[in-house]
């Protein structure tokens, strides 16, 4: 043989043993890795020289060996289709680490290959990988979505791992992609959830028993604006005025607070007194309260209001006073203090209890003040009680002077008896009044307006005044000298004019009228007599005058006819009323 060829045989065969290798072969990783007793899944597929794919058909067998003339290995599932050249196949209960071989035999068309230049290496683990968790990307905000992912290798399609978190804060999905079982959390974020450690779990399926895996932990930052902001105080035991006071601010934020300040209320006003998270003052005032604000970068925060329960000794108030009515002794003790302060009366360094004669009695007041109140029966002899005053920051006592017996008391305690004399005065003149008022109501009803006085025999009618219809008016001479007293003068003719002498019933001076100061007919003019009460004066007419003359001329000339008058006791006159002022006297 040439050397020619011998070199195309030497080609042939190189060109040959090139072929068959770029034609016969089965692809698939080199490596797989699953869990002692799980499965795995290898994914294959194979290709074979053109001449001989016709001989692939539903009747082949796909087989798998240890090495490459090892025994058969039988827990697979051909997971493939070798008509279209897809040789994937799933190992199950894998014990140990074994190199397998992967063998096609087709009985009906005469056809086997052994794709021994192919081996894929099955390795087993004892644990499973630990899931891999992705944090958000940027930083949280609270009140803003948030994402967490957990990715797990899933060693056996079939059964991939199932991913769970801890805590679950909201809506997981999960996802498989090849060998890979991904994990989404979604959930919003919340102050509440800073610094807490999340946490992903894969669980494995292994029919001996399931194996579980878990993340590393993941710890949640998230940034929000101040919260549960308080403030509290450390006084200088006994919290008293003129003390310190230690204030400290605290709060939750994220991230920490810059800027801490401190105010004061006191009543309306709201007073900047320093900053910083803590702060020493003085206390002097009972009443105030405080409260800090603090700040960060998204946001600020009040705290709740503190106020100290300052001690403060008892003071005895200058309200406090002793008065006594009579036998009897009436003190009563104001005090004030904080915490409220307790009273107790002594007398002579004793205490002083409630009795049949003891009256003790005690009432709250506002502003922690109290008031005791002492009513006993006491000698003449006392002049003071003591008042004293304790609670847990101190006591005081105060003597209260007691009134001497004979001493008069305080306008205070008369008050009482004056309005009660007052109402009782007013009520007896207010009686006098009625009753003047009455009297003269029925003087004027008796005497009458606009009438006549008739001269009636001493046997008509009783020895009474009487009144008639018409212009007459009867009047018994008797009961008017009765009124105004026995006459001074007989009845004759007065001076300057007929009538009745003065003090007796008649005419006045210078006009007939009845004497002065009795019911009949007033001086200088016919009326009433002066303080008598009857209708207003003015005088008698010029009949009434006449008639009067001529019976007194009679009477002189017959003595006879004198005695008959001085046996009538009966005046029988006519008066005319009129409306006019009183004239004055003349001198």
């Amino acid at each position: 043989m040439t050397g020619s060829w011998r070199l195309f045989l030497l080609c042939s065969l190189l060109q040959g043993a090139g072929c068959r290798a770029a034609v016969y072969e089965a692809i698939m990783p080199e490596r797989v890795t699953t869990l002692s007793g799980s499965c795995v899944t290898v994914p294959c597929s194979f290709n074979v020289a053109d001449w001989n794919k016709n001989k692939i058909t539903s009747g082949c067998k796909p087989l798998w060996f240890k090495e490459y003339k090892g025994p058969e290995i039988t827990s697979v599932t051909f997971r493939g289709d070798l008509e279209a050249y897809n040789c994937t196949t799933e190992f199950n209960d894998v014990q140990e680490n074994v190199s397998t071989t992967f063998r096609i035999e087709c009985q009906t068309t005469g056809f086997d290959y052994t794709f021994r230049d192919s081996p894929v290496n099955i390795q087993i683990k004892g644990l499973p990988d630990a899931p891999r968790l992705t944090p958000p990307k940027e930083p949280v905000v609270e009140g803003t979505p948030v994402e967490l992912g957990c990715s797990a290798p899933s060693y056996c399609d079939t059964h991939p791992p199932t991913v769970t978190w801890t805590p679950a804060l909201g809506l997981s999905t999960q996802l498989q992609q090849n060998d890979t079982v991904t994990s989404t959390l979604t959930f919003n974020a919340s102050h509440l959830q800073h610094g807490n450690n999340v946490s992903c779990t894969a669980a494995y399926y292994i029919p001996s028993g399931n194996k579980t895996v878990t993340s590393t932990r993941y710890q949640l930052s998230i940034l929000y604006a101040p919260r549960n902001t308080s403030a509290v105080g450390s006084p200088c035991l006994p919290a008293r005025e003129g003390g310190c006071l230690n204030l400290t601010c605290s709060s939750h934020a994220n991230p920490a607070v810059s800027e801490v300040t401190w105010y004061r209320i006191h009543g309306e006003h709201i007073l900047k007194i320093g900053t910083g998270s803590s702060l020493s003052i003085q206390l002097w005032i009972t009443n105030d309260v405080y409260f800090c604000e603090v700040r960060n970068d998204f946001g600020t925060e009040k705290s709740n209001v503190y106020k100290i329960d300052i001690q403060t000794p008892p003071r005895i108030l200058p309200s406090s006073s002793c008065s006594r009515i009579a036998a009897w002794v009436r003190c009563s003790c104001d005090s004030v203090g904080r915490p409220s302060p307790s009273l107790e009366w002594r007398l002579d360094g004793k205490l002083v209890l409630g009795s049949e004669d003891v009256s003790v009695s005690q009432v709250n007041l506002e502003n922690a003040t109290l008031r005791s109140s002492l009513t006993m029966r006491a000698a003449a002899g006392l002049t003071a009680l003591t008042c004293h005053s304790s609670n847990a920051a101190g006591n005081t006592s105060q003597k209260l002077p007691v009134p001497h017996l004979e001493t008069q008391p305080n306008l205070t305690d008369q008050l009482p008896w004056i309005a009660a004399i007052a109402v009782l005065a007013a009520g007896l003149l207010f009686a006098t009044v009625c009753a003047v008022r009455a009297w003269k109501m029925a003087n004027q009803t008796r005497l009458g307006s606009d009438s006549l006085i008739n001269k009636v025999p001493p046997n008509q009618g009783n020895p009474q005044v009487f009144f008639k219809s018409g212009e007459d008016i009867y009047a018994n001479i008797d009961t008017l000298m009765n009124t105004v007293g026995p006459r001074e003068e007989p009845v004759g003719a007065g001076e300057e004019a007929a009538g009745l002498g003065e003090g007796a019933v008649g005419l006045g001076e210078g006009a007939a009228g009845l004497g002065e100061g009795a019911v009949g007919l007033g001086e200088e003019d016919a009326g009433l007599g002066e303080g008598a009460a009857g209708p207003r004066e003015e005088a008698v007419t010029a009949a009434g005058s006449s008639a009067l003359t001529k019976r007194d001329s009679e009477e002189a000339a017959d003595p006879a006819a004198d005695r008959q008058v001085a046996d009538c006791d009966v005046l029988y006159t006519a008066v005319n009323w009129k409306n006019k002022k009183k004239k004055k006297k003349e001198i």
